[in-house]
């Protein structure tokens, strides 16, 4: 059904859906804002052909229903059914008016300390919960974080590639997520656990706050700088030494020498908000080492 062209099916029916907007479109899946017969709304997420024609892909695509249907939080888009209609993969998913954070970050290049802080909170959050499932999304950056029109929500979504660490291994050396933002384990194709998550969710904490991103790069670049390269000292660009020392932390090569959940992460950004964020010299690490390790 979905042609490539997406936008030829906007006001369409499409089973019980009436499709009104498209409100994204890629390789594998079209979302579209939907109304159903009662009135009320939905995003609907939809398999494109190229991706119904792929076993695999498919399986991917019922499987991250199956994961998101674990999670319960208010800062993880939820998933309230799937189905096929048509011959064509569908997920039905909570609708969010707002942007995503790659989009706010590309129309205006800064946002307001506290507000990236918060955001970033509200994101520990979720990873905590999401690992507690025993999850890991593989994908965490700005462009898979939502944030609602009122501006004090942010929500992860795509699970496309999040990792069950109960079901089978993933293919041993094969590359999960998004360079700009992949943990060094995952550039190698290695063993991923929250840990990934939250190194992901470091780098996407420095490219609010420093306003570039740890590095940038062809994709063996990409990989090979989070292999082996330290990114730049937050502190060049003027970023306040408790927050700099988590923010570096946090992309630590070693995922041991990191933060060990997203609520150890919120807590040593709690201790900078508590501050008012003014710089300050007293190594926020060597305090929160004991609690995190």
């Amino acid at each position: 059904m979905f042609a490539e062209e997406a936008d030829v099916w906007v006001g369409r029916q499409y089973g019980p859906y009436s499709i009104k907007e498209l409100l994204g479109r890629g390789t594998v899946a079209h979302v579209y804002r939907a109304a159903l017969r009662d009135g009320n709304e939905v995003a609907l997420k939809v398999l494109t052909p190229f991706a119904e024609a792929r076993q695999e892909i498919r399986s991917l695509f019922e499987q991250e229903f199956e994961l998101m249907v674990r999670v319960e939080h208010p800062n993880v888009l939820k998933a309230m059914q799937a189905g096929v209609i048509a011959g064509t993969h569908y997920m039905e998913i909570e609708p969010i008016n707002g942007e995503t954070l790659w989009d706010r970050v590309q129309s205006s290049k800064a946002i307001a300390l506290p507000e990236s802080i918060a955001i970033v909170q509200q994101m520990c959050s979720a990873l905590d919960h999401v690992h507690h499932q025993r999850i890991v999304h593989r994908d965490v950056k700005p462009s898979n974080i939502l944030l609602d029109e009122e501006g004090d929500r942010a929500v992860l979504f795509d699970f496309g590639l999040a990792h069950d660490l109960d079901g089978p291994p993933p293919p041993e050396g094969r590359v999960y997520g998004s360079p700009m933002f992949l943990a060094p384990e995952q550039a190698v194709g290695g063993h991923v656990d929250g840990r990934t998550d939250l190194y992901s969710l470091g780098a996407t904490l420095y490219r609010l706050v420093v306003g570039s991103a740890p590095f940038y790069g062809e994709r063996n670049e990409l990989l090979h700088a989070h292999v082996k390269l330290s990114p730049p000292d937050p502190r060049g660009a003027g970023v306040a030494d408790d927050l700099a020392e988590i923010i570096l932390r946090s992309m630590s090569k070693a995922p041991d020498d990191r933060f060990e959940s997203g609520a150890d992460f919120a807590a040593a950004l709690a201790t900078v908000q508590q501050a008012d964020m003014k710089p300050r010299r007293r190594g926020l690490l060597g305090r929160i080492a004991g609690r995190s390790s």
